[in-house]
């Protein structure tokens, strides 16, 4: 009876191991091959440029913050005056904290760099090649009067990822992180952010805008 007892704690424990090395252990990214090669050619009469990541409001903000990323783009999409601008960053499987990737979106870095927010909204109803995508944040910045229409995810895994709290995550999304996603808090991580002088849904942005939503590691929206 008493060995009985001792090995059934035994493959308790053991099962209990394997429960937690398997949320714990750092899975297989999904992604591979270079930022730089899934964005698509300018649509004709549009060129694009490709500047320097430290340029961005989030890397000007993150000086002395380790953001530690594993590849960047950073492009302006232009037609005259006409202008979308794309940046992108990723991280690996295990490489980054989504919290401290998460504290370094628009609403920090941007206002962080000087400029003004203006609004906040949700943005539904997207698509790429016929598939919903999961929604956007968007917001409109302004600095010197000049404004900056702006469209961001934080993908982690599968999902979108949103604090809600229009600034860094809350003080317990450490507990919310594991309720919504148990142990395994070590998924792979985009951050994907559109902005242009003008609304990005204008209908001069469509040729590009749609060629390039069409491209993003983006997840499709869930159909329930």
């Amino acid at each position: 009876m008493k060995k009985t007892l001792v090995f059934a704690a035994m493959l308790l424990i053991a099962a209990i191991g394997l429960v937690v090395y398997g949320n714990n252990r750092i899975p297989e990214p999904s992604f591979h091959g270079k930022l730089a090669d899934i964005l698509p050619p300018a649509p004709e009469g549009w060129t694009i440029k490709t500047k320097e990541i430290a340029d961005t409001p989030e890397m000007k903000e993150a000086v002395g913050a380790i953001l530690n990323y594993d590849d960047g783009i950073f492009v302006d999409y232009t037609n005259g005056r006409d202008r979308l601008s794309v940046y992108i960053a990723y991280w690996t499987p295990g490489k980054m904290s989504h919290r401290l990737v998460a504290g370094h979106t628009p609403d920090v870095c941007w206002v962080g760099n000087g400029w003004k927010k203006e609004s906040s909204e949700t943005v539904t109803g997207l698509s790429a090649d016929g598939k919903p995508l999961q929604p956007a944040e968007g917001r409109l910045f302004t600095i010197q009067g000049n404004p900056e229409y702006v469209w961001f995810w934080h993908v982690v895994g599968r999902d979108v990822k949103s604090y809600a709290t229009g600034f860094n995550p809350p003080w317990y999304a450490a507990i919310t992180d594991i309720i919504d996603k148990g142990l395994n808090q070590r998924e792979e991580q985009f951050f994907i952010r559109l902005s242009s002088h003008m609304p990005l849904d204008s209908a001069v942005l469509q040729p590009v805008l749609q060629s390039v939503l069409a491209e993003l590691p983006l997840p499709v929206a869930s159909l329930k």
